[in-house]
């Protein structure tokens, strides 16, 4: 899943949406944790958000987003954790 970012203000909500999506892809609606680690500043540049799902278990997925500007550079990476709710 990519989607395209203009400005660096823009890095927290695109990684949060980028990691919920995909997790919900897997069944992981609830949030349990996020972490994001900021690298080289790209301010001005136009970023790409990479998501990929790392692990699903029966009650957890994990998984971890990028963000990277046209040259390469990391602005960002996450981590989170989401619960896959329990079936009734």
């Amino acid at each position: 899943m990519s989607k395209r970012m203009t400005t660096t203000f823009d890095i927290v909500p695109a990684l949060q949406s980028a990691l919920a999506a995909l997790a919900a892809q897997s069944g992981g609606t609830e949030p349990v944790s996020l972490t994001i680690d900021y690298g080289e500043g790209a301010a001005g540049e136009g970023l790409n958000v990479e998501a990929t799902v790392e692990r699903a278990t029966r009650t957890l997925v994990f998984v971890q987003a990028r963000a990277v500007s046209a040259q390469g550079a990391v602005a960002a990476t996450a981590s989170a954790v989401f619960r896959v709710p329990a079936t009734a």
